[in-house]
């Protein structure tokens, strides 16, 4: 197992006195704990229990000391710093990404949140005049507003297709969508991992058909970096926009998009017509001390192994989703099927207001996402949280059902 020393020196806290904020060499050899040390390493504060990573991560302190050091850095020689060394580390970023996500460097572009790489796809898709979208009931609205940007602009219809609640088994979901496919289906927006649900979208096998028939598969991926391993060639996405400020942890305001090459076969957008370096003439100057923020964040994840953080989540998820089906007075809405479910948990309220328990949680220093589509709540079940924070949960919805 990774010990405390090693995974600080990967992670680069190690870096100074100054920078190990508790963080001591007083136990050079103790193992490194998901939950208990990795909370150790964020800025909640003791008493929080923090349960919406789904929204926005709180970044741990490697990733706030790459950000405030690149800004002191730049700041003393702006133009030599952000066109030298610098600007060579950000640039660097997208390899470590690619890395990530089982790309190449030359397929990923720098972003400031998923929305923006849906966008950018959008804007260049050639589609025309009554040609149909296909995309679910349970998308996010910062992927569905790149979809109506098309039906506004190029006449293309959208069609959603329904989805179970809670979805039970990979082939339902499959032919759901595929059974949606007409020959004017010309383009796929699917979730990675679900917003609202959690569940893990099939998306190989969709991309089986779509790859037949001539279909683009554009996937967003806000949900699933820093939570479940990625690798989008296994998934076989033609584009796959991600953030850097949700399970990943990283700098608010950053993300990322993967475009396979080749797609699209027209005209790029014009904020990458002179390519997707993460600074370029068409980019213009970006925000650098965040981007290799995004890097440590990358860095962080990598040294504790997206595999056994997964597993770590996986093992709480099912720890909070068996809690919860005992009490009355609330519906799963997340799926209980292992190959389905995730860190996400999100459940129904039948007797009182989301936004009530939401509020008289928060007094209790608990914090979840109201989901405002459902009469619902979402738990994110992270690598710093703990049972004993789940416990907390539990004990203080109890009495908020009735």
């Amino acid at each position: 197992m990774t010990s405390r020393r090693s995974f600080i020196q990967k992670t680069g806290l190690l870096t100074g006195a100054t920078l190990l904020h508790g963080i001591t060499e007083a136990m050079p050899q103790a193992p490194v704990s998901l939950g208990e040390d990795i909370r150790s390493q964020l800025l909640v504060p003791e008493g929080k229990i923090y349960l919406n990573t789904g929204s926005l991560g709180p970044s741990p302190r490697a990733v706030l000391d790459t950000v405030v050091n690149a800004m002191w850095t730049l700041e003393k020689d702006p133009v030599s710093e952000n066109w030298g060394r610098l600007g060579t580390e950000m640039e660097g970023v997208r390899k470590k990404v690619g890395d990530f996500i089982h790309a190449e460097p030359s397929e990923v572009l720098l972003t400031r949140n998923t929305t923006e790489g849906l966008n950018l796809i959008c804007q260049v898709l050639p589609l025309e005049k009554d040609d149909e979208i296909i995309t679910t009931t349970l998308e996010h609205g910062g992927g569905e507003v790149g979809l109506e940007f098309l039906e506004l602009t190029k006449g293309a219809r959208i069609k959603k297709v329904t989805l179970p609640l809670p979805p039970e088994r990979e082939d339902e979901i499959v032919s759901a969508v595929v059974n949606a496919m007409t020959p004017r289906t010309k383009l796929v927006m699917l979730s990675h991992v679900n917003t609202v649900t959690g569940m893990v979208m099939p998306l190989a096998e969709i991309a089986k058909v779509t790859s037949a028939r001539g279909i683009f598969l554009m996937v967003d991926g806000a949900q699933a970096p820093g939570l479940i391993p990625i690798d989008v060639k296994a998934i076989g996405a033609d584009a796959y926009a991600s953030s850097g400020h949700k399970w990943l942890l990283g700098p608010k305001e950053t993300g990322f998009l993967y475009i396979r090459k080749g797609f699209p076969s027209r005209v790029p957008p014009v904020f990458t017509l002179s390519g997707l370096d993460a600074y370029s003439k068409s980019s213009g100057t970006r925000n650098v001390a965040t981007m290799m923020g995004l890097g440590a964040a990358i860095d962080w994840h990598t040294a504790l192994n997206p595999a056994q953080s997964a597993a770590y989540c996986m093992d709480l998820r099912k720890y909070c989703d068996a809690g919860l089906r005992k009490m009355n007075g609330l519906r799963m809405l997340s799926p209980e099927n292992p190959k389905l479910a995730t860190g996400i948990v999100s459940f129904e309220l039948n007797n009182v207001k989301n936004t009530d328990v939401y509020a008289s949680l928060r007094e209790k220093n608990i914090i979840v996402k109201v989901l405002p589509q459902h009469n619902a709540i979402r738990i994110s079940c992270h690598i710093f949280v703990s049972k004993a924070n789940i416990d907390g949960l539990l004990k203080a919805l109890q009495p908020l059902l009735s």
